[in-house]
């Protein structure tokens, strides 16, 4: 049986977020997003990145990284292939906390990728 009175707390307080950012990810890896503020909690419940629009076949690296101990270190290092894998990553699909800004990476294998936009699509919610 679901709580109806905690889903409606619970949802009541996300705020969903969404955006595209063009950049040359084959000459390097390029900032997609960063999430959240320095000294400010928040819940990241979800993040999706869409390579649809990238060049079939390409390795596309998605990399998060949020500081430890005041130093930002990459916390996930994953390759998705462009048409093998979900057009849509679910780069995060559960939970997760954070205290500082949490930066997302992209970097693609494929020159054809350069100047191209990835789609992203996260929600929020206060800690």
């Amino acid at each position: 049986m679901v709580n109806k009175l905690n889903i409606k707390a619970y949802s009541s307080e996300i705020e969903r977020y969404k955006g595209s950012v063009t950049a040359n990810w084959q000459a390097g890896a390029a900032d997609l997003v960063t999430i959240g503020a320095n000294d400010d909690g928040k819940l990241v419940d979800s993040l999706l990145v869409d390579i649809s629009a990238l060049t079939a076949t390409a390795t596309i690296s998605i990399r998060l990284y949020q500081q430890v101990n005041g130093t930002e270190k990459c916390i996930l290092d994953d390759d998705y292939i462009v048409g093998t894998d979900p057009q849509a990553i679910p780069v995060i699909n559960s939970p997760l906390g954070i205290y500082e800004a949490f930066r997302v990476e992209v970097q693609s294998d494929n020159a054809l990728d350069n100047g191209l936009a990835i789609g992203y699509e996260y929600t929020l919610e206060e800690k």
